[in-house]
């Protein structure tokens, strides 16, 4: 079967009219639809994207700002006595030694700080310190942990304190 190139002028129309209405299905309509969602999701954002006017975000972030600051939230006559005696208590539970020393008060008060700041120094093996560190950070009353810092034993040490870690945890409140 030979065709003549007038046939083949012939065919091609038909077939290029094919060829387009087939990738019109297969590609170019999904590009289409897609580039025309893009579109309206884009309005969609650039309308939304102003959150301070946004009374839900705001209520919202007010909230979250509440729960933090309640947080951090200490008694200022008590909270070394609290914190002592929390801490101490739990440590006691979990067989940890602990020292606190109370932080002296400035002969003239810091207008330029916020909170007060206590440090306790406690000693075990890692994984009671570890322990005692995860039952500090869920009591309420006590501030929260602003640093922590955990040392190997020293092998110079003797006595009750020899081959025991060394955590310091400070801890942050605000009246």
């Amino acid at each position: 079967m030979n065709i003549t190139a007038v046939q083949k002028n012939k065919l091609l129309l038909p077939i290029a009219g094919v060829t387009i209405v087939l990738c019109w299905f297969l590609a170019i309509n999904k590009t289409v639809d897609a580039v025309q969602l893009n579109r309206q999701l884009h309005s969609q954002i650039t309308s939304n994207d102003d959150l301070s006017f946004n009374p839900e975000h705001t209520e919202r972030k007010l909230a979250t700002l509440a729960t933090i600051l309640k947080s951090y939230k200490v008694n200022e006559t008590e909270w070394s006595n609290q914190l002592w005696m929390k801490a101490s208590a739990i440590a006691a539970k979990q067989g940890v030694g602990i020292d606190y020393t109370m932080t002296k008060p400035l002969a003239e008060p810091d207008t330029t700080t916020l909170g007060k700041k206590e440090t306790l120094y406690c000693y075990g093996n890692f994984l009671q310190l570890i322990k005692l560190v995860d039952t500090l950070e869920q009591i309420p009353a006590i501030g929260k942990i602003s640093a922590l810092q955990i040392k190997a034993p020293k092998e110079d040490v003797i006595g009750e304190r020899a081959n025991q870690c060394v955590l310091k945890v400070d801890f942050r409140g605000f009246h």
